[in-house]
């Protein structure tokens, strides 16, 4: 890290919204070059997919939030396959982002990839024998690194669409990193 990188506010980020192709169909969903370059003058992003690196390939079957009928539990869901609910990657997901968040203290922010299972933000579909609850779920790492550090500023790509909130989101950060003094 050099000196000028070490002034800028630590901000992770969904790996797929930087163009990397590690969703499960081994594509990506990046910002707009516009959105990525304002990020990278005023942040040091930092790299996180959470499916890859708790060990799932790409590609990989795709896979979704759900919960049961007979004890429905919107506050911590399962992580099972779209296709296959028999896939049952739950206690891999939370195990990693139980472990990953302890290595992310010094962040500011984090940019999250809505409607995913691992990373969406108030954003996420929920299902119970594929009928969709809510639409409002998290995914397992959104939740668990939010739970860990409840003033982390967060944000989903949607929440960045405009200028004004990519500015609000720098300002914050920003701001964040001030109050932290490390």
């Amino acid at each position: 890290m050099n000196s000028h990188s070490h002034n800028k506010p630590l901000v992770g980020i969904s790996r797929c919204l930087l163009g990397d192709q590690v969703r499960y169909d081994g594509d990506s969903k990046p910002l707009s070059d516009e959105t990525l370059a304002a990020l990278n003058r005023a942040c040091e992003l930092v790299a996180v997919c959470p499916e890859v690196e708790a060990g799932l390939g790409i590609p990989r079957p795709p896979v979704r939030l759900t919960t049961s009928s007979e004890a429905p539990d919107l506050d911590r869901p399962r992580v099972t396959g779209r296709e296959d609910a028999a896939l049952d990657v739950t206690d891999l997901l939370y195990a990693y982002s139980e472990n990953k968040v302890k290595q992310l203290e010094k962040l500011s922010g984090f940019i999250f990839k809505s409607r995913s299972p691992s990373c969406g933000l108030h954003s996420t579909p929920v299902f119970i024998n594929n009928e969709q609850i809510s639409s409002d779920g998290t995914g397992v790492f959104a939740a668990t690194l939010c739970k860990q550090y409840p003033c982390l500023v967060t944000v989903d790509e949607i929440g960045l669409a405009d200028q004004d909130a990519l500015e609000r989101f720098i300002h914050d950060v920003s701001q964040a990193k001030k109050n932290r003094k490390d």
